[in-house]
């Protein structure tokens, strides 16, 4: 049944996962409302909140069927996967507790499903164009567009722009297992990727999601994330490094290495970036010249910056 495309029209469950959203749920849950073509169910799954959020979404008057799960903190791998395995409906449809969607974005993503797969396309994933909005007023743009097989891809970068723009076939997700569990930084690329392996994934070229971007996510908390990211990056060549050249590996380590080098160095923390620098140069000498010499530029000024302080 998984090699047979779902006929339209299809039910869509949307999954929300929820820590601590009390200041943004509620208008989530609306954007949900204003769907031109409404889910037919959503799942909010409590994952431990010690605020407000629960009791918003239990007297929330929506316009779907609505259910409120809880669990202890388990991280969003979990909270994901207790929806996906408790939904019954054709698609899953993730979206974060502190994104809205655009009003056409369901109608959108499943009227390309079915064109797709009316023509004999093998779809697994779809997703869209996301806007990212930082506190500071600032905006980033993900319109990575995908049409059709992209395994490859994911070896250099997550080409997914945003959990919240997916949507996925149930049964594509629940026979993989879905998110692993014992991450909580990189579980969605890593499913992405399994998905890309045997399904297409097409991307709907328009902005229909907005990101809002808050502490919890790796530019405020980088060091949190870091360790989890090491797991990663273990995890991914266990699945796949078989399958890349010896050039291929050096280039996936060193570039998920490179991830959190950067960020460390934006936020000034010049011991945490001569760490990761050692640990790529421990991996390949390549690190010295990778993404231009960046991370060595980097480098070598928290290395200035922290002898000066040490003189």
């Amino acid at each position: 049944m998984l090699n047979e495309a779902p006929s339209i029209p299809c039910s869509v469950c949307v999954i929300i996962p929820m820590f601590n959203a009390a200041g943004s749920i509620r208008q989530t849950l609306d954007s949900l409302n204003d769907q031109t073509r409404r889910p037919d169910h959503v799942i909010v799954i409590d994952d431990g909140s010690s605020d407000e959020g629960p009791k918003i979404v239990e007297r929330y008057l929506a316009a779907f069927p609505l259910t409120l799960l809880r669990q202890a903190n388990e991280g969003p791998a979990s909270a994901r996967n207790n929806g996906m395995f408790t939904a019954k409906e054709t698609f899953i449809a993730f979206l974060d507790a502190d994104d809205q969607w655009h009003p056409q974005k369901l109608e959108k993503q499943l009227a390309l499903y079915d064109e797709l797969t009316r023509k004999g396309h093998k779809v697994g994933l779809i997703d869209c164009y996301q806007m990212s909005e930082f506190p500071d007023g600032s905006q980033q743009l993900e319109d990575r567009c995908k049409t059709g097989n992209h395994f490859e891809d994911f070896i250099h970068e997550n080409v997914i722009n945003g959990t919240s723009g997916v949507v996925v076939v149930r049964e594509v997700v629940t026979a993989l297992g879905g998110f692993d569990q014992t991450l909580r930084y990189a579980e969605d690329r890593l499913l992405w990727t399994r998905i890309a392996e045997h399904w297409e994934i097409h991307t709907v070229p328009q902005i229909l999601i907005r990101r809002g971007v808050n502490g919890g996510n790796i530019t405020s908390q980088p060091q949190k994330y870091y360790p989890h990211k090491l797991k990663f990056i273990d995890i991914y060549l266990a699945h796949y490094g078989a399958r890349l050249s010896k050039q291929q590996r050096i280039h996936f380590v060193l570039a998920n290495h490179a991830d959190f080098l950067g960020t460390f160095s934006r936020r000034g923390d010049h011991a945490q970036v001569i760490q990761v620098f050692q640990r790529m140069l421990e991996h390949s000498w390549q690190t010295l010249f990778f993404f231009k010499g960046k991370p060595t530029l980097r480098f070598l000024y928290a290395l200035t910056k922290t002898l000066r302080k040490a003189s």
